[in-house]
C-alpha cells in the first residue's frame, strides 16, 4: 500500500505525447520516481517479487528499463544484458551488452511502463536470436492493451493509480 500511494505521488495531468505514438491526460514520471534509492530498491523488490523462478538473467532497454533492471540486478545477484535501440556503428558494433545470453539460458525483460508493448516487443526480437528463452516481461504499470508472445506481469494498471 506504501509503494502504490508513493506512486502516486508522481502522476502528472496535462497533455503528454507517448512513446506509444498515443497521446495521454495522464502520466507517471517513474524517472524521477527512480530518483529516489528507497523506493527505487522497494519498486525493483516488488516487482521482482512477481517472478516465479530465480532468472539466468535480467534484461531491458531505455532509460526507465536499464534503471529498473539494474537494480534488480543488483539486489538479486542476476546477470544484466542491455538491449540497445539500434546497433552501434563503431567499436563492436552490438546490439546487446553486459551479460552474453547463452542457448539454454532464461531471463525476463523488465519496462517502467507498459503502454501497447513496442519497447518489449522489440527488446524480445532482438533477444530471440541468441536462443535464450523469454519466460515473461515485467513493468510496474500497465496503462494499456496490447500482445505478447511471453507473458506480462504487472504491479498496477493505470486505473490503480488514479
Amino acid at each position: 500500500m506504501w509503494l502504490k500511494n508513493k506512486l502516486k505521488e508522481f502522476k502528472r495531468n496535462g497533455v503528454f505525447n507517448l512513446s506509444s505514438g498515443g497521446v495521454s491526460e495522464v502520466y507517471f514520471d517513474l524517472k524521477e520516481a527512480f530518483g529516489n534509492p528507497e523506493l527505487l530498491n522497494c519498486i525493483a523488490n516488488n516487482l521482482y517479487t512477481l517472478v516465479d523462478k530465480k532468472p539466468d538473467f535480467v534484461a531491458a532497454r531505455g532509460l526507465g528499463g536499464v534503471t529498473l533492471a539494474t537494480a534488480i540486478s543488483l539486489k538479486h545477484g542476476i546477470n544484466l544484458t542491455l538491449v540497445r535501440d539500434k546497433q552501434k556503428d563503431y567499436g563492436t558494433c552490438r546490439l546487446i551488452e553486459g551479460y552474453a545470453l547463452k542457448q539454454n539460458d532464461s531471463g525476463i525483460i523488465v519496462d517502467d511502463v507498459f503502454t501497447v508493448g513496442t519497447s518489449l516487443k522489440k527488446s524480445i526480437d532482438i533477444l530471440k536470436p541468441t536462443g535464450a528463452q523469454i519466460i515473461g516481461c515485467y513493468t510496474i504499470v500497465k496503462r494499456g492493451e496490447g500482445e505478447l508472445s511471453v507473458p506480462l506481469h504487472y504491479l498496477y494498471t493505470l486505473e490503480d493509480l488514479i
